[in-house]
């Protein structure tokens, strides 16, 4: 979700620079952008929050580059540490390391490689973008699930690129009904970059800040259920350890990952009405928890009209102090055996997030994600 924790995010850091260091921090309003700014002259030494100074308006900066700035260096906010996805049913392997693609669960295909771009905030410069590459291999014969995913994100002046690889163990769970519980473990390592030295401070007495990378492990675990290749239920962390990676000296960036916790349940039923014998309506919900955030939950719905197209759409909530909204839109074509070509199925996906109701992320404009997907076997 593109920004959910952002209000609540700043007036925490707010109350907790107030709280730590016995000085003042203030918010102020941004006129007409109903946006909450911290301007906190000190730094916090705090291993869950770092504010450092920031510059005022006049220095040439926008209100939008100031909170934008604030947001990346003061850390660990409830950043976007795991990256997002619109198009997250078809992401599943990595945001649940027990997940199995609906690429074998709806058309037996074993083998899938998946490729996708993500841009959020288009109003922002250097806003969020995320980039993925996705492989999964299911081995029926042996009960077993392997892949592995390169994931690269960045937001301002830091990135992380993670490489990892998983393996997933499916545990039938009756003989007579193919339904199946599959425990999945990831591991790999993640590059984090901070280009810090472009940051231009006002104050000639802060010292220019420097590039630094650092390089972190990380695991994640995931559960997941699938009845008759119809129904499914997963559970899972992606990432399991809040590793925390420093950057500089004075001032102190500290970035620790979060904790987080994802729940999805959906199902696939039969849908002739629409369409033909191949077409199908798919209800699901993505529950998403960061431990001290509001809860946030995507509800969406998408079908698939023929052999060709299928087109969707849904809603994001984030239930915080108020209760914040987003459209979502998809669409996308297949190509393959359906258009006579024997070599396998490619599946080209298009999503769209449109902020309805945000205090924040409304000013800083709509997420687009691109997915391409080619499965066979």
């Amino acid at each position: 979700m593109s920004g959910v924790f952002f209000k609540w995010a700043n007036v925490q850091m707010c109350k907790l620079a107030s709280r730590q260091t016995g000085k003042y921090a203030n918010v102020h309003n941004l006129t007409g952008l109903g946006e909450a700014l911290i301007t906190c002259p000190v730094r916090v030494r705090s291993l869950n929050y770092q504010i450092i100074k920031t510059c005022p308006a006049q220095a040439g900066f926008s209100n939008l580059q100031i909170l934008l700035l604030l947001f990346l260096l003061s850390a660990p906010l409830m950043a976007q540490q795991t990256p997002l996805s619109s198009l997250y049913r078809d992401q599943w392997s990595i945001l649940n390391p027990g997940a199995i693609s609906n690429n074998y669960l709806l058309n037996d295909r074993t083998m899938t490689l998946s490729a996708s771009w993500r841009e959020q905030w288009w109003n922002v410069p250097e806003s969020p973008s995320t980039q993925s590459i996705n492989w999964e291999w299911v081995q029926d014969d042996f009960n077993s699930v392997w892949g592995a995913h390169l994931l690269n994100d960045r937001t301002g002046k830091i990135g992380q690129t993670g490489l990892f690889a998983r393996y997933a163990y499916r545990i039938r769970l009756s003989r007579r009904v193919d339904h199946s519980i599959t425990v999945g473990f990831q591991g790999g390592i993640v590059q984090y970059r901070a280009r810090l030295g472009e940051i231009q401070f006002p104050d000639p007495f802060t010292q220019p800040l420097s590039n630094e990378v650092v390089y972190r492990p990380d695991f994640g675990v995931g559960l997941f259920y699938h009845y008759k290749n119809r129904y499914y239920a997963g559970l899972s962390s992606p990432q399991t350890f809040g590793f925390e990676s420093k950057f500089g000296e004075d001032p102190l960036l500290s970035i620790r990952r979060i904790q987080h916790v994802y729940a999805v349940l959906g199902g696939y039923w039969d849908a002739t009405w629409i369409g033909n014998e191949t077409s199908f309506i798919e209800p699901s919900v993505w529950f998403k928890y960061v431990p001290g955030a509001p809860l946030n939950i995507d509800l969406n719905f998408r079908g698939q009209f023929s052999e060709l197209v299928w087109a969707g759409t849904g809603v994001n909530m984030g239930f915080g102090a108020e209760l914040e909204l987003a459209l979502h839109l998809e669409a996308g074509l297949f190509f393959g055996e359906q258009s006579g070509l024997n070599f396998g199925q490619f599946k080209a996906g298009f999503g769209l997030d449109i902020p309805i109701r945000h205090a924040l992320v409304s000013a800083f404009g709509a997420a687009a994600e691109v997915n391409l997907v080619y499965s066979w076997q």
